[in-house]
Order: C-alpha cells, then structure tokens, then sequence
C-alpha cells in the first residue's frame, strides 16, 4: 500500500526528470538551459509504486503532466498547484503554493472513510550551496479535510552527464497528529465494519527516502527519462494497519513535450 502524504513530493521530483523548469520553479538549482518568459510542458508516463488518483500504487498507473511558469516567479503544475516565488535570487527562492492534496484511495474490502482530493497552504524555501540544494515545506489543510500539517526538508544535487541530467535527492517527511490521523489512524468511529482495529498514530517523521532520476532530451522540444525511489517509513506510520510494508520501491519512465517564448 502506497504512502500517500509522501506522493506529491515524489511525483514532483519524478516529472522534473524531463520537465526540467518544474522542479527549478520553486528551487534554485543551477540553470541547464536558456531561461524564457513563459513555458508551458505537456507529457506523462507511467510509474509503479504510486498513484496520483488513488488507484492502487501496486499497479502500473499512467499519470499526466502539465507546467507553467511566467518568468519562473508565478508558476503552476498539477503537483505543486499554483506558487509564487516571493524571493527569487541565483542560489535562493522561497514562497507560497496552493497544493493539490491527492486521494489516498480506497482500501479493499474496508468501508473506511478515505482523505479525497483536497488541498494545503504551503511556505517553502530551498537555498543552493555550490551544487547541492537544501530547504523544505511547511503546508496545512486549507480545504476542511481536518489533514492537519505537513512538513517536509530534502537535500539535493544534479550534474549533467554525457546521457543526460542526472539528479538525486534525499529527503524526510512528516506530519501533525491530525495529518497522520486523517491518513494512517482508525478512529473508534471508524473501526466498526471497517476492518481494522482502533489506531491512533502521533504526529512526527512518517518517512525517508531518496529519488535518483536520469532526463534525457530529444531535440529541442521533448525529453524522456526514468527514475527509482525507496522509501522507509518511519514512527507510527511504519506500525498503522493501513500499510502492508514499511518500505517501499517505486519506478517510472516518463515523457514531455515543451512549448515556450521565443526569447
């Protein structure tokens, strides 16, 4: 079963494999490209570990993909939502986003009431020291979905090869007890005919992994690439009912195609 407060992060670093300006919208890695007024990135591919729309993340799911960015200040994708770099320098931006909050899916055979689509407000900030990017996010629920708080802080570095750009990221994550809750926990409520016993997880770190991505570009307007993360959940994430595994591989191999200003 897939960790789904940990799927937006990593859908984000998956889709910037190829769509390289999604990533660079809200951190300040070194330009490996012209920068433009305004680019817009159309694509998807399949991944296997996860899922975007809560289908069961043991299956191969195909997501989509589209970006936009104005001068890389005000920029949208299906992952991050709509952000605004409030402070935007070479090695540093910080800002606000409206972030969608995906479905956590149903459970097989359980009546249990499941997070749906929802959405947070978000503060992030990222600083780059020579080639390594380091900062994190702190988002709420702004939707009425009592999800309480996410935080999230990752380290990163990418080079560009002879095959292409190759970047790898580590991170950690976690949450307030009603975020944890809402995804991992049983209420009493709940446990009648659901399936599960009573389970009631503590806010803290949910889970740790690492992503490693290689983007590849196909002429001037597309590129493909592929990626793999593990993950080890952690504190009582790694103990509720609702996980089969306190560890995870996911993988993927995806695609896009770029559109943008002529300057």
């Amino acid at each position: 079963m897939e960790t789904p407060v940990l799927r937006p992060l990593l859908l984000s670093v998956a889709f910037a494999a190829v769509a390289g300006s999604a990533l660079a919208q809200s951190q300040p890695y070194e330009q490996v490209e012209a920068p433009r007024t305004w680019r817009v990135d159309v694509g998807g591919g399949i991944t296997h570990g996860f899922s975007a729309t809560g289908n069961a993340g043991d299956d191969v799911n195909y997501t989509a993909w589209g970006s936009a960015s104005y001068k890389d200040v005000i920029y949208a994708n299906g992952l991050d939502g709509l952000g605004w770099n409030a402070v935007k320098t070479d090695d540093l931006r910080a800002g606000v986003q409206i972030r969608p909050r995906f479905a956590a899916g149903d459970i097989e055979g359980s009546s249990l009431d499941r997070p749906g689509l929802g959405a947070d407000a978000a503060l992030y900030a990222y600083k780059r020291f020579g080639g390594i990017v380091v900062g994190g996010r702190i988002a709420h629920d702004v939707s009425g979905d009592h999800a309480g708080t996410q935080y999230f802080a990752s380290v990163g570095h990418q080079r560009v090869t002879p095959v292409g750009l190759l970047r790898v990221t580590g991170y950690v994550v976690g949450g307030s007890d009603k975020r944890l809750q809402r995804y991992y926990g049983v209420t009493a409520e709940q446990a009648p005919g659901s399936g599960f016993q009573p389970y009631q997880p503590s806010g803290g770190l949910s889970g740790a992994g690492a992503v490693a991505f290689l983007a590849i570009p196909v002429g001037e307007r597309f590129g493909v690439g592929g990626f793999v993360n593990y993950e080890q959940r952690l504190g009582d994430t790694k103990d509720s009912p609702l996980v089969s595994d306190d560890h995870v591989w996911r993988a993927g191999l995806i695609g896009v195609v770029r559109f943008s200003s002529a300057d």
